[in-house]
């Protein structure tokens, strides 16, 4: 069974969970999956799915989860996730998915725009660095789980506090986009810049055809086909130069992204209120 199949088969037997026994088993899931986030993911996710049968067993006996685990849960989860071996590359796959997500932000508007360079460089730079503040991140929410403090049980200061931390984690990315320039970069113009684009669009095409579930993915395709549009239409000899020349190309460009990102923001709200 693969791990995507674990999560899926979790999601479907907590529903069967008393209002108890779900905040208690929410708990403990969270906290386990953001303290162990270095350690074997489906180790991690077996073994919680074994948890959970556990939970459900109890509850069919009529035994509430926290007397069945006992009150110190904590200690509970932390040995849990210390006799899950340490995986590396848990840590990588963290790092790729976040320098990836990060590329493909920077990457759409360089599509858009042949005169904004691609620093790899800056981008390599940045990814890693959201890589260590989201880890950061999930130790922080690990440890508001299970604290007893004032602070921690005040909705309004923990929301102000994780705002700021979000702001002061963030303004670095901002940080080195507009002071770090590195030798690796440059610039999709011309027939290059339109190979780019139609390989990129493809291969988003082919992930897209390969999903099961499509419904969220829709407003992201859209957008992705209306920047590659565009992003060929600015660099053909003519429309190009009439687009990125005149005043009136620029009206239009910026028209055409403003009409996409509004589609973009109407399909996924409509797409995540689908979902509830």
């Amino acid at each position: 069974m693969k791990t995507s199949q674990l999560i899926e088969q979790n999601n479907q037997l907590r529903q069967q969970l008393t209002p108890e026994n779900e905040k208690f088993y929410s708990d403990l899931l969270i906290y386990v999956r953001f303290k162990g986030i270095t350690r074997d993911e489906y180790a991690i996710e077996s073994a919680l799915l074994n948890i959970l049968n556990d939970v459900i067993d109890a509850q069919t006996d009529g035994i509430a989860a926290a007397d069945y685990f006992g009150k110190n849960t904590p200690e509970l989860a932390n040995d849990l996730i210390k006799s899950i071996p340490f995986k590396p590359f848990e840590l990588v796959k963290l790092l790729l998915i976040v320098i990836g997500t990060y590329f493909f932000a920077v990457f759409l508007p360089a599509l858009a725009s042949p005169k904004n360079p691609l620093d790899l460089g800056s981008i390599l730079l940045a990814g890693v660095y959201l890589t260590l503040a989201i880890c950061g991140i999930f130790k922080y929410l690990s440890r508001t789980i299970y604290s007893s403090t004032n602070f921690s049980k005040n909705k309004i200061v923990r929301f102000l506090v994780l705002w700021l931390l979000c702001v002061l984690l963030i303004a670095p990315i901002f940080l080195i986009n507009i002071f770090v320039q590195t030798p690796l970069h440059f610039y999709l113009s011309g027939w290059i810049g339109i190979s780019v684009i139609v390989i990129f669009t493809i291969l988003g095409l082919i992930l897209f055809a390969k999903q099961t579930k499509k419904q969220l993915s829709w407003p992201f395709v859209i957008f992705l086909l209306a920047i590659a549009f565009l992003g060929i239409a600015m660099r053909l000899p003519l429309i190009g130069e009439y687009l990125t020349t005149t005043q009136l190309g620029h009206y239009l460009s910026a028209g055409f992204l403003i009409i996409f990102l509004l589609l973009f923001w109407l399909m996924s709200f409509m797409a995540a209120r689908k979902l509830k």
